[in-house]
């Protein structure tokens, strides 16, 4: 079963998981924990537009600097075309250059700070869409944060186990974070979202009898600490072994 994030009606919702969806203006979304609405994610996208014009715009003061040369040799001799420099003249080119340099890189970091929110926002909801139970999809999405990572040109990159680019379904061949969702979903199929005796749609915990699902001990000491606490609270249940 897949749990959708938004839809427009809950007629074709479970009875059971309806509790889990709260009406907005154009419909109904799951209520899951972390995930930013589309006005707010709307509002974080044009921030990030401005962003990225004030990096274009000091990127090209930075580079109108530059054209005075970059090295001590290029800049006295610019500045031996005005006379020769003091030592006053010195201080001050390397105050600016020092200055130009520290408010690149603190630019480039708060883009690249309100591109992985973004990207940890749009995850939680992939995580839903693969069929995560509500109850899990924080912690899932937390133990899961290692993984994303943003590159030199500012495009979210989803890393395999020994830290490298993972290869994917995106345009550019990439994996996506729908890609890494469903990977989640089929290597923890205790945390998704069980229908059960009768297409319930709880918990498995919450049926009671032996319908919950189990690990053994050793599975589960193996799990990460936000694994396990996604596994207790979908109703997962640890078995000798």
């Amino acid at each position: 079963m897949t749990l959708k994030y938004s839809v427009e009606t809950l007629d074709d919702i479970d009875e059971p998981l309806r509790p889990f969806y709260e009406q907005g203006d154009n419909g109904y979304t799951l209520k899951v924990a972390g995930v930013v609405p589309e006005t707010q994610f709307r509002e974080i996208n044009q921030k990030l537009v401005d962003a990225n014009e004030e990096a274009m715009r000091r990127r090209k003061t930075v580079e109108k600097w530059r054209e005075l040369g970059e090295s001590p040799d290029q800049v006295r001799e610019l500045l031996n075309a005005k006379g020769k420099p003091g030592k006053d003249h010195e201080e001050v080119v390397a105050q600016l250059k020092s200055q130009y340099e520290t408010e690149t890189q603190t630019l480039r970091g708060e883009i690249n700070n309100m591109r992985m929110g973004a990207a940890k926002s749009q995850f939680t909801a992939q995580l839903a869409e693969a069929g995560f139970h509500p109850e899990v999809i924080g912690d899932i999405a937390a133990g899961a944060t290692s993984r994303l990572n943003i590159d030199e040109n500012g495009q979210v990159r989803i890393l395999s186990a020994d830290g490298k680019p993972l290869a994917g379904s995106g345009s550019d061949g990439y994996a996506t974070l729908a890609d890494l969702a469903k990977e989640l979903a089929a290597a923890k199929p205790s945390f998704l979202v069980d229908k059960g005796v009768g297409g319930g749609g709880k918990p498995p915990a919450s049926k009671g009898g032996n319908t919950a699902k189990t690990v053994t001990r050793s599975q589960f000491d193996g799990m990460s600490q936000y694994e396990r606490s996604a596994f207790s609270k979908s109703g997962g249940k640890v078995v000798d072994g």
